[in-house]
């Protein structure tokens, strides 16, 4: 191996040899470990969260991380996360990598959470989760063959969209999940008001997370970053009617 491991760690790991991936991957390991506990002490004390309870479910999105890095070859088969002719990552290889970070954003929602109830943090936990794994099962709906650069104003974005499912979507399909448990477990009714609240809840997400349906139903353009700050605009107002709806209920 000719290089240090400085050089490595500044070199884009899609052109690195196995050996060196290696190296990269332990360097990735570290720093993500660092960042969990830097993670792990804010939770601490804001939210008095057990640090060793963040720190194990950092720790395992932490090697999940390095698992993407280091058998990088394995998921560029499966999931092409390289494009040879744009010499840059593909959209498929960001959902990836966003289907990991959910992990990482679901375990710090769910320790902080804790502070105010089992249920809440169960409940909001997997309302993170949801964005990205939709995302993931639906990811040729952003393929870069279908799909240029969203900045160019002639694709969908799938950043944007996670973000917007997480910051849109979490509010209600958290608080009518947490409704839902406490009927279910406390009060041992299943069938009841706030299932049709978890239903709303997840057509909302599914709508934010799915441009290509949203854009057959709407008068505009969502491959127009105009048009997305018009779905912004509609996304957030639904988004107010649910929570409005949960609390009436």
């Amino acid at each position: 191996m000719d290089k240090s491991l400085n050089e490595i760690m500044k070199t884009k790991w899609m052109y690195l040899n196995e050996d060196e991936l290696k190296f990269y991957s332990l360097g990735i390991f570290i720093e993500c470990i660092c960042l969990s506990v830097v993670i792990s002490i804010i939770l601490n004390l804001l939210f008095k969260s057990d640090f060793m309870l963040c720190m194990s479910g950092f720790t395992i999105v932490s090697i999940m991380f390095t698992i993407l890095i280091y058998k990088r070859d394995f998921f560029d088969e499966k999931f092409e996360l390289f494009s040879p002719d744009l010499l840059q990552g593909t959209n498929q290889g960001l959902i990836l990598f966003l289907f990991v970070s959910s992990f990482l954003v679901s375990w710090g929602f769910f320790c902080a959470a804790l502070k105010y109830g089992l249920y809440n943090a169960i409940a909001f936990s997997l309302a993170i989760c949801f964005p990205g794994i939709f995302l993931l099962l639906r990811r040729n709906v952003y393929s870069n063959e279908n799909n240029n650069s969203f900045y160019d104003g002639n694709g969908y974005h799938p950043l944007f969209h996670w973000v917007l499912g997480i910051t849109v979507g979490s509010g209600p399909l958290g608080v009518s999940l947490t409704n839902f448990l406490k009927d279910m477990f406390v009060k041992g009714s299943f069938l009841n008001i706030d299932l049709i609240s978890v239903v709303l809840a997840l057509v909302l997400e599914c709508f934010v997370l799915s441009p290509d349906v949203a854009n057959k139903i709407l008068p505009f353009e969502l491959k127009r970053i105009e048009g997305m700050k018009k779905f912004i605009l509609i996304s957030l107002g639904l988004m107010m009617i649910l929570l409005l709806f949960n609390m009436i209920i």
